[in-house]
C-alpha cells in the first residue's frame, strides 16, 4: 500500500490499515507528516508480514517506534527513515538485531546517529545488508565505515555523500 505524500493522512487511518489489513508486505508513508509513533506502533502490531517500510520525512517518528517494528516486524528487508530527525543510535542498533532478513536500510539525513550505533550493531546484525544509505549523517565518520565493512559482507552499495567525516581510511577499508 502506497500512501506516499497523502499529506492529511493520520495516526487513525494507518491504524485502521494495520487492523484490517494483516497480509500487508509493503507500506510506503513518505511524507505523512501528520503520524506519529502511534500509528507505527499500530503497524508493529497488526502488520507482521511487512517486507518493506518506507518512512522517509516522517519527522515526528522516533526511536521508539522503530523499536517496536524491529521487535514485531520480522520479515522486514527494506527500511526507509531518511529525514526522520528524531532517529537516533537506539533505533538503527534496533533494526540491525531485530531485523535479520533487512537487505536495504535508508538513514539519508538522520543527523542524529553516530558511529556508535555500528560499532554496536554492525556484526552481529547486518548479516544480509546489500544497500545501506548514510548519505549527509553528519556524525558518521571512518569509525563506522569500519564497522559496518567488517560485519556487513553482503554490502554492495553504501552512499557516504555529504559525510564531511570520512577520509582516505574509509575509502581504503570499503576497498579491501
Amino acid at each position: 500500500l502506497c500512501l506516499a505524500y497523502c499529506f492529511t493522512i493520520t495516526n487513525t487511518a494507518v491504524a485502521a490499515v494495520a487492523s484490517g489489513c494483516k497480509l500487508l508486505t509493503t507500506l510506503n508513508l513518505w511524507g505523512c507528516f501528520k503520524i506519529t509513533d502511534a500509528a507505527l506502533v499500530a503497524v508493529a502490531s497488526g502488520c507482521k508480514q511487512l517486507t518493506s517500510l518506507g518512512l522517509t520525512y516522517c519527522s515526528n517518528i522516533t526511536d521508539d517506534a522503530v523499536v517496536q517494528v524491529a521487535s514485531q516486524c520480522k520479515q522486514l528487508t527494506s527500511l526507509s527513515l531518511a529525514y526522520c530527525s528524531k532517529i537516533t543510535d537506539a533505533a538503527v542498533v534496533a533494526v540491525a538485531l531485530g531485523c535479520k532478513q533487512l537487505t536495504t536500510l535508508d538513514l539519508f539525513s538522520c543527523r542524529r546517529i553516530t558511529d556508535a550505533a555500528f560499532m554496536e550493531a554492525a556484526d552481529p546484525g547486518c548479516k544480509q545488508l546489500t544497500t545501506l544509505n548514510l548519505g549527509n549523517c553528519s556524525q558518521i565518520s571512518d569509525a563506522a565505515v569500519v564497522a559496518v565493512a567488517s560485519g556487513c559482507k553482503q554490502l554492495k552499495s553504501l552512499d557516504l555523500r555529504c559525510c564531511s567525516k570520512i577520509t582516505d581510511a574509509a575509502a581504503v577499508v570499503v576497498a579491501a
